[in-house]
């Protein structure tokens, strides 16, 4: 007799008890976001700590049993009580399409007034709603407690709310589109991340801060440690330097102006006219810019001007005459560039 056909007569015997057969603990309908890529461990924990599933191990041991494995699809999922593992499966092998759900894509670097904007344009929400939502509802993680306490902070959730790809319900309402964004940055702050943090002697609001602006300023991933860098740099000298950084400005502004005018609007985002950094994050800031500011690179810069060269990078300096003459470098390329 084969292992396999062996573990099938033990899990036939044992299946009702082990809870294959047995539904889970939810006590009304659920909705679950199943991410792209996800294994189908990950699938069975996250259902498991859900309380859709009883044993991520008998769900497991069923998709492998059925040859089903592979054929788990990732999108928005409603789990209804009295669901057992086989109603569970034929859920994520059939696709989410059934429940009229629509994949809305954040770029990194958007704002949470951009995100309003394309859940409207997609049909999950109107960006109204949400903006309420961000405004005024709580949410309980522990990476938000610092920004809900200030007040000088124009939207409480700005940088905590995860840019990716995601599946919505269309008229979904907009606090279970926040919870599922913020569920997601609770995976990226995990703990390991946190200790890192910690250790850095920052707090999480300063790190998303530093990111969001890293997010913004920086085109070229290669960059934004070295964006990093000037930040910190900048603000590690006795007395410390104004960030001076246009995307700050440009949050202040928030579509109402232009830097050539607004430059030095009294505005507390304003890193041009206040010292330090802005009260909160100014963008929703992806992985990459989150790792920059965790780890940037070790230099002697101060200052940094595009090139403007159609590159999308910079140029770096540690002196202001060295500044001066980039500037020069990047007006002429400008001026050939056109």
């Amino acid at each position: 007799m084969s292992l396999l056909v062996a573990f099938a007569l033990f899990w036939g015997g044992f299946s009702s008890y082990q809870g294959i057969y047995l539904p889970g603990n939810v006590s009304k309908t659920t909705w679950i976001n199943i991410p792209a890529g996800a294994t189908s461990t990950q699938i069975a924990d996250l259902l498991y700590q859900k309380e859709v599933i009883r044993s991520p191990f008998w769900f497991r041991a069923y998709l492998a049993l059925s040859g089903q494995a592979d054929r788990l699809q990732a999108g928005r999922y409603p789990f209804s009580p009295g669901q057992n593992v086989p109603s569970v499966v034929g859920e994520l092998t059939r696709g989410s399409v059934a429940y009229n759900t629509v994949s809305v894509t954040f770029p990194e670097g958007y704002t949470v007034t951009q995100m309003a904007a394309t859940l409207q344009q997609a049909g999950v929400c109107s960006a109204q709603s949400f903006m309420r939502a961000v405004k005024t509802d709580h949410f309980s993680y522990s990476f938000l407690a610092t920004s809900y306490h200030r007040k000088t902070v124009r939207d409480p959730l700005e940088g905590f709310l995860f840019p990716d790809t995601y599946d919505f319900v269309r008229g979904e309402s907009p606090k279970t589109v926040i919870q599922t964004m913020l569920q997601m940055t609770q995976q990226v702050l995990d703990p390991h991340r946190l200790r890192e943090i910690a250790r850095e002697g920052l707090t999480v609001q300063e790190v998303m801060t530093v990111a969001s602006m890293i997010e913004r300023e920086a085109k070229l991933k290669s960059e934004r440690p070295l964006v990093a860098s000037v930040i910190y740099n900048r603000l590690h000298l006795h007395p410390p330097m104004k960030l001076q950084i246009d995307a700050t400005v440009l949050y202040a502004l928030n579509g109402h102006g232009s830097l050539n005018h607004d430059l030095y609007i009294n505005n507390p985002y304003n890193t041009y006219v206040y010292g330090g950094l802005p009260p909160g994050p100014i963008a929703n800031p992806g992985l990459a810019s989150i790792q920059a500011a965790l780890h940037p690179a070790k230099t002697d810069y101060y200052f940094y001007v595009a090139r403007n060269d159609g590159s999308g990078g910079h140029y770096f300096s540690t002196t202001y005459a060295q500044q001066l003459h980039n500037e020069l470098r990047s007006q002429q390329n400008a001026a050939h560039h056109g």
